[in-house]
């Protein structure tokens, strides 16, 4: 919407029953809307959505720190009349629904944006965002700004980063985030076990709150712990997914994916498998191959090829290269050769019973 009534949004939007607060150092309390309202500080985002983008800048002047950051203006701005510190609010057009009943990708978008502007505002990186400067509070001076955005235009003023910054990943959205990260990496190595052991789906819901509890250990420079109904409901949404959708053929596709991406070598060639030939091991078949030296998989007669500028022929009587120790060998056959160096010792190893190998003066 290109204009909105902010205040009356703001009011709207507030929850039925928020936290708020006079002194923080006392602790939240809960009170009715109306009540809340007559509070310094007041949560201004519901329990299950997020309306409000809001940073703590924390140094005079704050009021402009967007225009210095090449921000958009905020919808509303509350400011400390003493040392100039403020609170700024983006308000979202339409809201992020925070609950299990959302989808997790634009809750993330939110998160990657909120670490965009907090870096570009040097905004206080420990704010979470629970509880903020009360607008209609006579003590603080509100600038009223009359837009709302949604998050794309918001984030057509940043460069947003791939990934979660480091920075943004213990704080803000990004605890929740992080959280929930952790969470389904271990649901997804532990539903399997739990749905053989015959457990039901309550359990497995207690085995996950259980988890994402010792998960919830944020340090308190970063805002600390999440709530535990945030808590609850980032393992409803994990534990009612992984039951639902994660089996043992699923399992067995994801890793049949990752491997055709790339990792362990394929455990055939087109010759076969020609290690076994060799008879050496196929990590070693493959570690030769890739730095450039490839052993016979026949008897005698064939190049045994050495290095980068180096080859070998081997014969029944055959030499080596010059420009180091020679070896010459004699008998039936050479089964392996390993070479060390480009000019250096070559060492010939005969595997039959009447080879003999003289090393050259």
């Amino acid at each position: 919407m290109p204009y909105a009534d902010v205040s009356a949004v703001f009011r709207e939007r507030l929850p039925r029953r928020p936290y708020c607060a006079n002194e923080l150092e006392y602790g939240l309390t809960v009170r009715s809307t109306e009540k809340a309202l007559e509070f310094l500080h007041i949560q201004p985002n519901a329990p299950s959505q997020l309306s409000w983008l809001v940073f703590d800048v924390d140094y005079p002047g704050a009021a402009l720190a967007w225009e210095r950051a090449n921000l958009p203006p905020p919808s509303l701005t509350v400011i400390n009349r003493y040392n100039a510190h403020a609170h700024l609010f983006y308000g979202l057009e339409t809201p992020v629904v925070t609950s299990d009943a959302g989808r997790r990708s634009p809750l993330r978008y939110a998160a990657v944006v909120q670490a965009a502007y907090g870096d570009r505002l040097k905004s206080d990186p420990g704010y979470v965002g629970l509880i903020a400067k009360n607008p209609f509070h006579p003590k603080w001076k509100t600038v009223w700004g009359n837009r709302l955005y949604d998050l794309g235009e918001l984030a057509e003023y940043v460069d947003l980063p791939k990934s979660l910054p480091k920075r943004a990943a213990t704080s803000g959205l990004g605890r929740n985030c992080d959280l929930f990260d952790e969470l389904r990496s271990w649901s997804y190595r532990r539903v399997l076990d739990h749905q053989r052991s015959r457990a039901g789906r309550d359990e497995w819901y207690d085995a996950v709150l259980r988890q994402a509890e010792r998960f919830n250990m944020f340090p308190e420079q970063r805002g600390g712990p999440l709530s535990f109904n945030e808590v609850k409901t980032i393992a409803k949404s994990v534990a009612s997914w992984t039951w639902k959708h994660f089996d043992a053929g699923i399992f067995s596709d994801i890793q049949a994916s990752r491997g055709h991406r790339g990792g362990r070598p394929a455990t055939t060639t087109r010759d076969g498998r020609p290690w076994e030939t060799m008879g050496i091991s196929r990590a070693t078949y493959y570690r030769q191959r890739n730095t450039g030296l490839s052993v016979s998989t026949a008897s005698c007669g064939e190049t045994k090829a050495i290095s980068d500028t180096s080859t070998l022929t081997a014969s029944n009587e055959g030499t080596l290269p010059s420009g180091g120790d020679v070896a010459t060998t004699g008998g039936q056959g050479i089964k392996q050769t390993r070479v060390w160096g480009i000019k250096g010792a070559f060492n010939a190893l005969s595997t039959s019973d009447e080879a003999s190998a003289h090393i050259a003066p």
